[in-house]
């Protein structure tokens, strides 16, 4: 199974287990990889919408692969209630901060039992860490990777932490990445280019100033 640089990498932080779960599946791809290599014994295939379990569905048959995949249509991690005792993984995969918020807090009862939760969130990640960290969770892992976008991954588990207000931003294992320097300069310039056309008096100038500032200093310390 041939999967994207940010599948794979995701793929990749997979804790090996009996049993996994993706949420928001798309096309099936990664339940199918994690079957094919044997890296799970069984997979739930869950999406809210029947479109894209309509179309891991035809995944998986042309695999072979419905004894090893079920597929469940369901809100978030719903479609998982009763199963606490076989889902180890969680994958919660491309979906934006107040997506990923809302699935964690209505299955909240459920987290405490999963051995690992992957966290791929395409929109406020700082907030993100931030949130994990006020709601009781550990970040064990994180990935930095580069397709065509760049996308910071999150491993994490029910269990407080501490966390400085610094790793909100740049992570907790990531400032070794080897992207981390490329990425965070890339966020850098966007954030000078976005200030250049801002008024000084408009909301959020003086929080992106900071920020600039921020990351100036962090990318120093690095040099």
């Amino acid at each position: 199974m041939k999967l994207s640089t940010r599948l794979h990498t995701i793929f990749d932080m997979v804790q090996p287990c009996g049993v996994a779960a993706d949420i928001g599946c798309d096309h099936g791809l990664l339940p199918i990889a994690l079957i094919q290599s044997g890296k799970c014994e069984h997979v739930y295939a869950c999406d809210v919408r029947k479109g894209p379990l309509s179309r891991a569905q035809e995944a998986i048959r042309q695999y072979g692969l419905q004894n090893s995949i079920t597929t469940k249509l369901c809100d978030g991690l719903q479609g998982l209630q009763g199963l606490e005792d076989d889902v180890e993984v969680v994958v919660i995969a491309g979906m934006g901060y107040d997506t990923i918020c809302r699935i964690l807090m209505k299955g909240d009862k459920q987290l405490k039992h999963y051995k690992q939760i992957i966290l791929q969130c395409n929109t406020r990640v700082e907030d993100m860490r931030r949130w994990l960290h006020q709601n009781g969770f550990t970040i064990d892992a994180e990935q930095l990777v580069k397709d065509h976008h760049y996308y910071q991954m999150l491993s994490v588990h029910k269990e407080p932490s501490d966390m400085r207000e610094d790793q909100y931003l740049f992570g907790v294992y990531l400032d070794r990445h080897p992207l981390f320097k490329e990425y965070w300069t890339y966020i850098l310039e966007k954030q000078k280019i976005i200030i250049q056309h801002t008024q000084p008096h408009h909301d959020g100038y003086a929080a992106a100033v900071e920020k600039i500032k921020t990351i100036e200093k962090k990318l120093k310390e690095l040099d």
